[in-house]
């Protein structure tokens, strides 16, 4: 089951991207939406939990990728 902490953390995220990424942030203010909403609803245990397991450490891997292109494309 997905904890707030964990729900506030991938807001956090989408929104750290979403400064990163001007041509994105339409798309990472609105994931950033979809789980503050998510964040404020009793979740249940299931397929909801499930369903976002794993979400949150692609995205940081993801990010920590772009992050190395563009420090490598300022040198």
């Amino acid at each position: 089951m997905i904890n707030r902490l964990e729900l506030n953390s991938r807001i956090e995220l989408c929104r750290q991207l979403a400064k990163r990424e001007p041509a994105n942030r339409a798309l990472w203010m609105a994931e950033a939406g979809n789980w503050s909403r998510l964040s404020k609803e009793k979740l249940r245990a299931g397929a909801r939990a499930k369903t976002g397991s794993g979400i949150l450490a692609r995205l940081r891997a993801w990010s920590a990728r772009v992050a190395c292109m563009e420090a490598s494309q300022k040198h």
